[in-house]
């Protein structure tokens, strides 16, 4: 049974098993980036074909960010990353907690970056004289004293020790986040013409339906275009209904959400609802000119015996632009239909319905906001993450340590003192770094 817990162990505390799993996970993002995620199936089968979409479909490809092995995926790189910094951690607080303060001569004459530098004076005013002298250009260095002499220690950047290992916890902070928002959250979209509410959204994959805690009421909708016709901006004011009261109201748009507990509700997108009622003239040579309005299928008497309705409306018939189907009825017996362009009001100018020219001069259009409401717990969890991983990259790659050692020997006879020092890493800095020390230091024993 040891053995067996010790083989687990050893697997995911191996540093391949990090490396093939952030392989996996690059390609995985690289698949969901080049593959849109999250369309209707319609959209899948109509690019790829049914087989190739039943295929791909079955092992969710087309949501891979919520598929089981994608979380099976993230679940094994949180173990691995906990395994390894388990196993490395003791080690780096160790030599946090007990830095080696006393460096025998002869390792220290093994460092590249060393000098020995004569002084003047007594041995002990010196000391206090180079204790005091590092402080000013340095940091204040530990002491010890020893039977052969007097040591000093300065360390600087011993954090960045921990770099690696805090980014490692922002890692799996990170996914943790991610897994909860995989689990326990939800993203659904929500059409809404104004005045209507809904606690319903269904999600775009699988179109599974969703309950809100609450409803959401569409009050307004306003849309502004630029004149080439380009829409500058949308907006919705949006009511939250609990409980048969106002709970929450805003005005939303594409970079101000509304978030009520724990929801968050974005301006997504806006589509035409079609034409609330359609404005024409009629035209009589003896009576003069008329303007209607009219709704869908509302029939308008012209004669005693001659209605019209509009029956259909479309923005853009065949590049033509706005255009209406307007039907002629005898009684409740429509006899006829013809369309009228807006753009093109003499289309129909020599076709008269009951005595009447007709005109068709505007549509009043209606648009709904196209809503997307989402749900994602785990997002303080990431935000966080995130945060500790540029402190972590931070303390990594902007820090570093260094240490030095100083020897005093305890023969009085020996005005010298020897003074090494190395750094984990960026030697050149360092070596620049050190330099300036060691002129500092002898201008400072002249003084």
């Amino acid at each position: 049974m040891d053995k067996i817990l010790d083989r687990i162990w050893r697997f995911f505390s191996s540093v391949k098993l990090a490396i093939v799993l952030i392989l996996l996970i690059i390609a995985t993002a690289i698949i969901g980036t080049v593959i849109q995620q999250g369309l209707p199936d319609e959209a899948y089968i109509q690019h790829y074909g049914t087989a190739t979409f039943n295929i791909l479909n079955s092992i969710d490809i087309f949501d891979m960010y919520h598929s089981w092995w994608f979380e099976l995926l993230l679940l094994t790189f949180i173990v691995n990353v906990l395994v390894c910094t388990w196993e490395r951690l003791p080690a780096i607080f160790k030599m946090f907690s007990n830095p080696t303060l006393k460096l025998p001569l002869e390792k220290m004459n093994a460092f590249k970056e060393k000098e020995t530098i004569s002084y003047s004076g007594t041995r002990d005013a010196f000391i206090k004289k180079l204790i005091q002298k590092l402080r000013e250009i340095y940091k204040a260095p530990i002491h010890n004293d020893a039977k052969e002499g007097d040591y000093l220690y300065l360390e600087k950047g011993r954090v960045a020790r921990f770099g690696p290992y805090v980014t490692h916890i922002s890692l799996i902070i990170i996914f943790v986040g991610v897994l909860i928002g995989s689990f326990f959250g939800f993203e659904g979209y929500l059409n809404l013409v104004p005045g209507e509410s809904s606690s319903i959204v269904r999600t775009i994959r699988g179109n599974k339906k969703i309950t809100l805690p609450f409803s959401i009421q569409c009050n307004h909708f306003n849309v502004e275009f630029y004149k080439s016709g380009i829409p500058k901006a949308y907006k919705s004011d949006l009511s939250i209904i609990s409980d048969g009261n106002i709970a929450a109201r805003k005005v939303i748009d594409v970079n101000k959400p509304l978030t009520y507990k724990g929801i968050t509700i974005y301006q997504a997108s806006y589509g035409q609802a079609g034409a609330s009622s359609f404005n024409l003239v009629l035209q009589n040579g003896r009576k003069g000119e008329s303007d209607v309005s009219l709704n869908l299928n509302q029939q308008y008497k012209i004669t005693n015996d001659t209605s019209i309705a509009v029956l259909d409306y479309t923005q853009n018939y065949q590049g033509f632009g706005p255009t209406i189907l307007l039907g002629v009825y005898k009684g409740q017996k429509l006899v006829n239909t013809s369309i009228y362009l807006q753009k093109y009001p003499d289309f129909h100018g020599a076709e008269a319905v009951g005595g009447y020219r007709i005109k068709f001069v505007k549509a009043d259009e209606s648009f709904y906001t196209g809503l997307q409401v989402a749900k994602d717990p785990g997002a303080p969890y990431v935000a966080a993450g995130a945060i500790m991983l540029i402190l972590g990259l931070i303390m990594s790659f902007f820090s570093y340590r260094r240490r030095i050692w100083i020897f005093i020997p305890d023969d009085t006879s020996d005005k010298t003192f020897t003074i090494a020092g190395v750094a984990d890493r960026n030697k050149y800095s360092f070596e620049m770094e050190f330099e300036k020390i060691i002129q500092e230091l002898k201008k400072g024993v002249k003084e």
